[in-house]
């Protein structure tokens, strides 16, 4: 390490927003900067985004936090990114159109299909029970409804493969973001051929997999002109959002917990196991950035997006009407169980306990009695619930929780984590550090420059925050309000399958 290059950079693509973030040799946050870019639905289960407005606001946002600690200072960069988008490049390497990001759940129908036929393999090779929101099934849904478009392209890049790609050159993605695609070999860390075959590709569409901590690439002239930094500067392919977010929130141990509220809620644990795959639907596991780990992933599809949903709708869609901050504060006087009002948070359907793509959020037990401050404390006990729902299945597969720790953006929200607390009944710390997956790049990218094992990185970095001590006196009403949330989330589930039947 020189005296000068004495940070690493974070860049984490996610769902709404890129976030970049320089984390300095000491663990310290030197600068960040975050840059939004749009999301298209242009039909029912359709959600699409274009590669380009990644790579503009990545840019623009890295330029900014270059420009705050200096190009010389930024020893490498790691990324992160949303898993299950897929890119289709053509073969002069231009994206054929948007990009179908995790969200969209057109395939929901070919994955039930594939799903039928493959079973065993998906289990045994991918360590998978198949969804629509898998790239398997995505690139299986054009092979049969865009085989025109899949057959024109060169390469499949995923999200964060894209940002590899513009600011290397190298074409390469790593195990974490590979093993939720449903087409890697979780033994082998390679793609499987049958499963390619399944999909309608060749696996040489699909980019050669590196370990998350070992170096790509370097920056190119072009990316150095396009965000300031030095040319040359080496980068890691870093993980998949889970991936980073694990790092970021520091599970690395085993028994550790971390819940994070963006966009989607992802609840992980570290584990060096791999449990049977079928027992538990909505139990996905994922290659940890350590290939001696496994993280143990449970999924809450709509998480902070809940809570930003009921805000723009009750602020009908003008935020100056209802701070967000106000918004929350209307819980206050709300008892645990929310006065009987009950929310389920499937707006962009279900993962975890089961997986229905067709299940949508709701609220029951309304009445004229109730109004906003009930629906805001319903809406976090919903997410909270799904929470719980996932942590349950981790101790029915033998998993063992000791420390809990919440990060991201609905983390901000103090309610909201000691309803997590009250309704998992053990103590919640807060991650001083709330952006986790961006600083989980950067911790990757130490690693990846020799600047220590991944423990020693995370060890002088993430650090614990505010503490949130369960109320045991709201111990019973939060359980009758599961019990309420369970009964109508099952009642949801059966109605979607039904009704697709």
């Amino acid at each position: 390490m020189s005296a000068i290059s004495d940070a690493t950079l974070g860049i984490d693509i996610g769902t709404s927003a890129v976030k970049v973030v320089a984390v300095g040799a000491d663990g310290r946050v030197r600068a960040r900067a975050s840059r939004p870019y749009p999301m298209a639905t242009p039909a029912p289960g359709h959600v699409e985004q274009a590669p380009e407005d990644w790579w503009r606001a990545t840019a623009a946002a890295v330029a900014e936090v270059v420009a705050a600690v200096g190009a010389g200072a930024i020893a490498g960069i790691g990324l992160s990114g949303q898993l299950n988008g897929v890119v289709l490049m053509d073969t002069e390497d231009r994206p054929l159109g948007p990009a179908l990001i995790w969200l969209d759940t057109r395939a929901a129908a070919v994955a039930a299909d594939l799903a039928a036929r493959h079973g065993p393999l998906l289990r045994e090779a991918a360590a998978t029970e198949l969804t629509a929101i898998a790239v398997l099934s995505k690139l299986a849904w054009l092979a049969r409804h865009a085989p025109e478009r899949l057959g024109a392209a060169k390469r499949a890049l995923l999200v964060k493969d894209y940002i590899l790609w513009r600011l290397t050159g190298t074409v390469a993605t790593d195990p974490s973001d590979a093993s939720a695609t449903g087409l890697m070999d979780v033994r082998r860390l390679d793609w499987t051929g049958a499963l390619c075959e399944a999909a309608g590709i060749a696996p040489a569409l699909l980019p050669p997999i590196r370990p998350s901590l070992a170096i790509a690439g370097a920056i190119t002239s072009d990316a150095a002109a396009a965000t300031g930094l030095a040319a040359g500067t080496p980068v890691a392919p870093g993980g998949g959002d889970v991936a980073a977010l694990a790092v970021g929130c520091g599970v690395v141990e085993e028994g550790v917990l971390g819940v994070t509220l963006g966009t989607a809620g992802h609840v992980v644990l570290s584990a060096r196991s791999l449990p049977e795959i079928g027992r538990e639907p909505g139990f996905w596991p994922i290659t940890h950035a350590d290939p001696a780990r496994t993280i143990w992933l449970g999924l809450v599809m709509s998480g902070g997006l809940s809570l930003s949903w009921l805000h723009r709708t009750l602020s009908t869609g003008d935020p100056a009407r209802l701070a967000f901050p106000a918004m929350t504060a209307l819980a206050e006087g709300v008892p645990p169980g929310a006065r009987g009002v009950s929310f389920v948070p499937f707006l962009e359907g279900s993962a975890t306990p089961a997986p229905e793509a067709a299940a949508r959020a709701g609220f029951s037990g309304l009445s004229s009695a109730h109004g906003a401050p009930e629906m805001v404390q319903a809406v976090m006990e919903g997410v909270a619930f799904n929470v719980k729902d996932c942590v349950a299945m981790f101790e029915r597969l033998g998993g063992t929780v000791r420390e809990v720790r919440v990060a991201e953006g609905g983390a901000r929200v103090d309610r909201w984590c000691r309803i997590i607390a009250d309704v998992l009944e053990r103590p919640v710390v807060r991650i001083e550090e709330l952006d986790a997956s961006s600083v989980g790049a950067a911790l990757m990218a130490q690693v990846a420059v020799g600047w220590g094992g991944l423990e020693a990185v995370v060890a002088r970095t993430v650090a614990n925050g505010t503490a949130f001590t369960p109320t045991e006196a709201h111990f019973e009403a939060c359980r009758a309000a599961y019990r309420r949330y369970r009964r109508r989330a099952a009642t949801e589930i059966a109605f979607a399958r039904s009704d697709a039947d």
